[in-house]
Parts: C-alpha cells; structure tokens; sequence
C-alpha cells in the first residue's frame, strides 16, 4: 500500500454547512483514467458504493422525457481527493450532512437528485440553495 500525507486548512467545496459526519473506507482504482502525468485521482465530491468504487450516473431517453440509473447503490460521497495510481488507498465517505449538489463530482448527479435521495437518506442535498425533498 502506498499511502501520501496531505494537509488541507479548508473544507470540501460541496459542504453547505460545518456539522456533518464521516466514516473511513478505501477508495479503489477502478476505472479511474490517469492524467497526463500518469496519476489517477478520485475527486472529492465523487459518489462511492460501499465497496469502494465509483458510482457514475447515466441518462437515457429523449429530452423532456429523461430516465436516470446509478451504476451501483451510492453509499455516500468522497470527502477529499484520494490518488489511487498505485492501487486502492483510505479515504473519508461523507454520510451525513448537507451539500450542494451542483458542486458533486459526475454527469447528471443533480438531475439525478431524486435517486440520490432515497439512496442517502441522511444526507441533506441543496439545488440552487433549495432544500430537495422526497418526491411521492
């Protein structure tokens, strides 16, 4: 295991309040391109399932009448950037708090929001600085 220590004096750009929670867990390579130089980071904000993996919204249909699917159940949310060029590493999963959803990582997480929602029922999810609830 390669393992970095990085120091950052501010929070998570998607965060829409101080209080939130956190559990540990390992964030794994797959899928993930590397850069121009060779390195693969996973960005803060990137939904992750509960074994680690990326979580990608697709969008299918015609417009006006889009449907959306998760790859897998989204456990919650990276809490700061983790580079995975040599191999899974730890990270912080966000599960409870508030965000601003158009500061997410990925294609139509917002359009997705509803899904998200029920997926994550203790994370709060803000859109344009409204509160998204459940929709029956």
């Amino acid at each position: 295991m390669y393992l970095a220590k990085k120091t950052f004096g501010n929070t998570p750009e998607f965060l829409k309040s101080e209080k939130y929670q956190n559990i540990s867990c390992t964030v794994n390579d797959t899928g993930i391109t590397a850069d121009e130089y060779g390195k693969k980071f996973v960005l803060a904000g990137t939904l992750l399932d509960k074994d680690g993996n990326v979580v990608k919204v697709a969008r299918s249909g015609a417009s006006g009448s889009y449907t959306y699917a998760l790859s897998a159940t989204p456990a919650g949310i990276l809490f700061e950037t983790v580079e995975v060029t040599h191999g899974p590493q730890p990270g912080a999963l966000f599960i409870d708090g508030s965000v601003e959803a158009e500061r997410l990582q990925g294609n139509y997480v917002v359009e997705a929001i509803q899904q998200l929602i029920v997926k994550m029922p203790f994370i709060k999810f803000f859109v344009d600085g409204q509160l998204q609830i459940k929709e029956d």
